[in-house]
């Protein structure tokens, strides 16, 4: 007879554990993280590596965010966001432009150009709300003129 009553041959042969049964597992659409409120239908965001270089144009419809190297063009009507690692020589359109690294070329925001203090940008900036944090770097002229379609409907008011 063995310990506690039960016959020996009731031993486990191997010493490992069973998996309790936990809480059921979750769907994945309950694991997928909330996406950014950008309103309905909105894109994801596009990731430039670190170890990955661009050289052309670009264009699109969803936040970009650089972390590699881009030289051409890029025209997004979302936000760029430059990462402490990206570089972009090239001449940037798009809605917000954020720079954490390097842009060289001339930067036009629909909304606002921000410098944060590891930023570094060389060219000229178009924008109507420009943010130049305390030790960013910027070489070249700055521009808050509304567009044209905004002066022009100031003047007609």
């Amino acid at each position: 007879m063995g310990i506690f009553g039960k016959p020996p041959e009731s031993k486990p042969t191997d010493h490992t554990v069973a998996p309790r049964p936990s809480a059921p597992a979750p769907s994945p659409q309950a694991a997928a993280p909330a996406p950014a409120p950008r309103g309905a239908g909105s894109a994801g965001t596009c990731v430039i590596g670190a170890k990955t270089s661009i050289k052309g144009e670009i264009t699109g419809d969803e936040d970009l965010l650089v972390e590699g190297r881009i030289e051409g063009q890029v025209r997004i009507t979302r936000d760029l966001r430059v990462g402490p690692t990206g570089t972009v020589k090239a001449k940037v359109e798009a809605q917000t432009i954020i720079v954490l690294g390097e842009v060289v070329g001339d930067c036009q925001a629909a909304t606002r150009v921000e410098l944060q203090a590891s930023g570094r940008l060389t060219g000229n900036i178009k924008a109507p709300k420009i943010v130049i944090s305390e030790g960013a770097m910027f070489r070249g002229n700055s521009d808050m003129s509304g567009r044209k379609d905004d002066r022009s409907k100031a003047a007609a008011s």
